[in-house]
């Protein structure tokens, strides 16, 4: 099943890539201190980088994503002793997401082979025996995450060379259906077998891995699990955040509004990115940040355009309008 809503970037944890969607707090002094250090980072600045990191960090330090940021700075810098600080702040804060992060960010590609890689790995193995997590389920689910993003990781570059319909693309998805259907039998089966396999059961960092296959199934699978993948993230076994993309999508494929705000897709006539209809789009932050979204405008900067409650409602009405339109020329030919 080719899906034509436009996901590339998945949260996701949901998001792969340099981009952050979502900031710890919303103290204004806050973004521009994590994010020029991020610029020092790249620019191999990595004494500018600690000391933006260390300020932003008197602001508040619950972000994995710039703590593990942080211990890549510090290594790079030799400060090996606040690189150690660091890297066991980010395990406690989440030891699975911690070693996700640095396994596949681009802007760690060049610490692999490096002793930080190997600490991080022995690290990882600790926190991960200690919690008592099915370790062999961990690295199943580790397998499966890859392969659920395999091809998709592929299609924006693909997209911007050939094309969204080109046979390119085509047969991108034609590899990421069979993974998909491959990986919906797994997880269905376990979730049969034992409940939602979250957290407890294979670590923080794989924790929407099961989610994230379910959210690429077909709708009737979607629909029959989406209530026990809700009670799992009430458990706190699976963040609600994740969650909050499927339930959107099972809204969009029945032919109704989303409620999040996650689903962004593409006009058919002029290609431009725009939400798919939102239910409540004049209260939309309010609704996203009761399951720990990020205010709508940040993930829309994933795709390079403005949110606007008004135009959000005329684009609809438009894309409404031009598939009528193209109904009834079909059904006139």
């Amino acid at each position: 099943m080719r899906i034509t809503i436009s996901l590339l970037l998945i949260f996701v944890l949901s998001t792969i890539g340099s981009a952050q969607s979502s900031f710890a707090t919303d103290d204004p002094r806050y973004k521009p201190l994590v994010m020029g250090a991020l610029d020092n980072l790249n620019a191999m600045k990595y004494d500018s980088c600690m000391i933006k990191f260390k300020e932003a960090f008197t602001i508040r330090q619950t972000s994995v994503l710039s703590t593990v940021r942080n211990c890549a700075c510090a290594h790079s810098g030799e400060d090996f002793k606040y690189r150690d600080e660091q890297l066991k702040i980010a395990f406690d804060l989440n030891w699975g997401q911690a070693k996700n992060i640095f396994d596949n960010y681009p802007e760690f590609k060049y610490l692999k082979g490096s002793e930080l890689e190997k600490i991080m790995e022995e690290k990882y193995l600790a926190y991960a025996k200690a919690s008592g997590v099915n370790l062999e389920l961990m690295e199943e689910f580790k397998t499966i995450g890859y392969e659920d993003q395999r091809y998709r990781r592929e299609m924006n570059d693909v997209e911007k060379k050939y094309g969204w319909k080109s046979p390119q693309m085509d047969s991108l998805w034609v590899l990421q259906n069979a993974a998909d259907k491959k990986n919906t039998a797994r997880i269905t089966q376990l979730m049969d077998e034992m409940g939602y396999p979250g957290k407890s059961v294979v670590g923080g960092g794989q924790a929407s891995t099961a989610f994230l296959v379910i959210q690429h199934a077909d709708l009737e699978i979607q629909e029959k699990y989406l209530p026990l993948i809700s009670a799992a993230a009430d458990k706190e076994e699976v963040p609600w955040r994740s969650v909050a993309l499927l339930v959107d999508r099972v809204e969009m494929r029945n032919e109704r509004p989303q409620i999040y705000g996650s689903q962004v897709s593409r006009h058919p006539e002029t290609e431009e990115f725009y939400f798919s209809p939102i239910q409540n789009p004049e209260k939309i932050d309010s609704i996203r940040a009761t399951v720990g979204l990020g205010p709508i405008q940040s993930y829309a900067d994933n795709w390079e355009f403005k949110w606007d409650p008004k135009y959000h409602v005329e684009i609809n009405k438009s894309v409404k309008a031009y598939n009528a339109k193209m109904k009834t020329e079909e059904e006139n030919k």
